[in-house]
């Protein structure tokens, strides 16, 4: 190559300098670029790693948050499960006390057994002897049982030597008499129809009547002797039988069919339709005026208990015959005249009992029912009974005290509210048998307390009780009617239960579940109106057929019975029946001996103690 080839230009020299200055600066541009670029490089690696960390906390988050939730929702399953399993088991417990428990909330003293109660009466019971003095023999342990017979027919039948048989059988002399030993013995003599053949004489005037005979103007003259009024004129009904009936049918609570079947073996085929007709009349023409009587005392009073019952009636106007039909108790309280009418309705509307004390102001005792608290006019008190009994029902369930004790949980928050409840009825029972205005006072103390003690237990106690469970029902029922319940501490006549409509409701189901129904409603009154007559009678010591008979016999010939003087007068706790319908030694109020409930005691008193 030429030197001159290899020579360049000046000029040529400083534009390589500049492209190579150039050069120079866009490296040092590109390694700033790069520089920049590993300083971004590396903060985006820290955003991801912190991104990467974020994303998986997040991820842990939410999945612990997922099974917390799956785990929460698992649990209320869970307790769902064991709250539906503990309600089925209370429900399953309470069923087999329905069925195969006690049905009374006490033992009743002297209450036979269903299946062994001839064994049970017979074992370690006195025999019975004449009021007058023992039989002789052998006195039992404990004293013999006195049954008085002042009023009973008497036959005496002598027991003799015979003649000739009274030589001394040692010396031969003849004996003569010491004493003579009685022995009073009970004979039953069954029943039987007696035809009553009612000869009426009838009189006439043989000078008129042959003066007739002639042709001569003169009427002829019958005079018969006069007959007082009949119950049943024309019918082969006395008021002997027609009682009978009643008492088979409304107080032994035997069908019609049955009360045939005894007059046939009696010798006489008489209809359960007659008999029916008979008991009808007997009703409508007689026994409704007493029935009014009945309803006035008690309504005429400061005090009524009520409730109501079931019954059916199979041609009632506009309805099946598997209607339910009801018939209502309101009663007296136990300081008045053993006063008790049963109204029959076609429902359980409130508006029979408001139409029932229309114009009454009072106090009125029930459970409950809510319609009976929207009376105007009315103090109501709820039975206290009532809330003894869902707490009672809980602790039998599981077995009674020991068991309720030792299980905790509800059934101890049970056993402990009956307890509280019990403490009240000790407490009421404390004041023993005082005047209403007296009684009034005493409750303000001890009663009150107990019964406040009682509703702060409650409130209490409602937080710890199971939710859905019976305990919680019972809680939340005894603090909706406590305050009711204290509307008896100002009232003496008013009592603490409502077992006294409650016990006076039992006669009427007993004969239900033995005649099942009514026909017609005119029936139905007419059966409730029969057990006003019959269940007074019965509570104010009479006998229901010596009883209804006297009325049958008597109100005939008393006047005016829309006159309520004149029905006064055969009211049961009139002094004017006659003593043939009483019942010699028989306690009045039977209903407070027989099925009690708590009476206004509660069951194992001296534990409870």
């Amino acid at each position: 190559m030429s030197r001159q080839s290899q020579d360049i230009s000046r000029e040529e020299y400083e534009a390589l300098l500049d492209r190579l200055g150039g050069l120079e600066r866009a490296l040092s541009a590109l390694a700033a670029d790069n520089a920049q670029l590993a300083a971004d490089n590396e903060a985006l690696a820290s955003d991801l790693e912190r991104e990467r960390a974020e994303s998986a906390a997040r991820t842990e988050a939410a999945v612990a948050e997922a099974v917390a939730a799956v785990r929460a929702e698992m649990q209320a399953v869970i307790d769902s499960q064991g709250a539906e399993n503990a309600r089925l088991v209370q429900q399953f417990q309470l069923l087999q006390q329905a069925f195969f428990g006690s049905h009374s909330e006490r033992v009743v003293p002297g209450q036979l057994s269903l299946f062994n109660d001839c064994e049970a009466a017979s074992d370690g019971a006195p025999e019975p002897v004449a009021a007058d003095g023992p039989a002789p023999g052998r006195r039992r342990r404990g004293g013999p049982r006195r049954v008085d017979m002042s009023r009973l027919e008497t036959v005496v039948v002598e027991h003799d030597l015979a003649e000739g048989g009274r030589g001394c059988p040692a010396c031969g002399t003849e004996m003569r008499e010491v004493r003579v030993e009685v022995a009073r013995k009970l004979r039953m003599v069954p029943a039987h129809l007696v035809c009553e053949e009612h000869r009426t004489h009838v009189y006439a005037c043989p000078a008129c009547s042959e003066a007739n005979a002639a042709g001569e103007d003169v009427p002829a003259v019958l005079v018969r002797a006069p007959r007082p009024a009949e119950a049943f004129p024309r019918s082969l009904a006395t008021p002997s039988l027609v009682a009978w009936a009643i008492d088979q049918k409304y107080a032994l609570s035997l069908p019609l069919y049955r009360i045939e079947l005894s007059l046939s073996q009696l010798g006489c085929d008489v209809g359960r339709a007659d008999l029916s007709n008979w008991v009808m009349l007997a009703w409508e023409r007689w026994l409704v005026h007493v029935r009014d009587g009945i309803r006035a005392s008690i309504r005429d009073g400061a005090v009524i208990h009520a409730d109501e019952t079931p019954v059916q009636v199979l041609r009632e106007p506009g309805r099946s015959a598997h209607s339910k039909s009801y018939c209502w108790v309101f009663c007296a309280p136990a300081c008045d005249h053993p006063a008790y009418d049963y109204v029959y309705a076609p429902t359980r509307s409130g508006q029979v009992a408001a139409d029932y004390l229309a114009g009454w102001t009072g106090t009125l005792v029930t459970d409950g029912y809510q319609p009976y608290f929207s009376l105007a006019g009315v103090t109501n008190v709820a039975c206290l009974a009532h809330v003894r009994r869902r707490f009672a029902l809980l602790v039998k369930a599981v077995g009674g005290d020991a068991a309720a004790d030792g299980a905790g949980g509800d059934s101890r928050l049970a056993l402990d509210g009956r307890r509280m409840v019990d403490r009240i009825f000790l407490a009421e029972d404390a004041i023993g048998d005082v005047a209403p205005g007296e009684r009034a006072r005493l409750r303000s103390g001890d009663v009150a307390r107990a019964m406040s003690e009682l509703e702060s237990w409650c409130r209490a106690m409602l937080p710890h009780a199971t939710p859905g469970l019976k305990l919680e029902e019972s809680i939340r029922y005894a603090l909706a009617y406590m305050p009711y319940v204290r509307n008896a501490i100002s009232e003496g006549r008013a009592e603490l239960t409502n077992n006294r409509a409650e016990r006076a409701v039992k006669p009427f189901v007993i004969g239900r579940k033995n005649w099942l129904f009514s026909n017609t409603p005119r029936g139905a009154e007419a059966s409730c109106g029969i057990y006003s007559v019959v269940v007074s009678a019965r509570e104010s010591g009479l006998s229901p057929t010596a009883y209804v008979e006297w009325l049958l016999e008597e109100l005939p010939l008393a006047g005016d019975l829309t006159d309520p003087a004149v029905v006064e007068r055969f009211l049961p706790w009139s002094d004017k029946v006659p003593d043939r319908c009483r019942v010699t030694g028989a306690e009045t109020g039977r209903l407070r001996s027989a099925q009690e409930e708590p009476k206004q005691v509660a069951p194992n008193r001296a534990a409870n103690r």
